[in-house]
């Protein structure tokens, strides 16, 4: 197992508390690419009527892929990553299942970072959301 990936992870699904309260788990993550699963549980359902995962779930799993990309940018401990905006269009009701979110960086510069995501149950090639993301980024100069 790659070292880097197994710190990756750590930081993904232990280190931010509120990844934690999600369940959010890491597939996939290589540079300008990182792919997450948020295993179902009934507590992310938002329609109890059709049993549908809540958009601000969907929406914080996008962020949270859009950023984990924006991260394998970072080349310093010290580097740091925020949010500026966050696109997100709904194209299916979210199913009592797991979803999985991929995010891509389409862009990355020494000051704004943007990212592509999208996130499906089964099928990436039968989303239920697409987004866009704009992170802001503060590079540590080299000594």
């Amino acid at each position: 197992m790659d070292p880097q990936f197994d710190v990756f992870k750590s930081i993904i699904e232990d280190f931010i508390p509120f990844h934690k309260i999600i369940g959010f788990k890491l597939l996939e993550a290589r540079e300008n690419f990182v792919s997450l699963l948020i295993p179902y549980r009934p507590e992310l359902i938002g329609d109890v009527r059709r049993s549908s995962i809540h958009g601000g779930v969907i929406a914080t799993a996008m962020d949270a892929v859009g950023g984990a990309a924006a991260i394998t940018t970072l080349k310093h401990e010290n580097d740091k990553l925020s949010t500026i905006d966050l696109r997100v269009d709904y194209l299916a009701p979210g199913q009592a299942r797991d979803l999985i979110t991929e995010g891509t960086i389409v862009k990355s510069g020494s000051k704004v970072i943007f990212t592509r995501m999208i996130a499906y149950h089964d099928n990436r090639e039968n989303p239920i959301a697409e987004g866009r993301g704009v992170y802001s980024v503060s590079r540590t100069k080299p000594v």
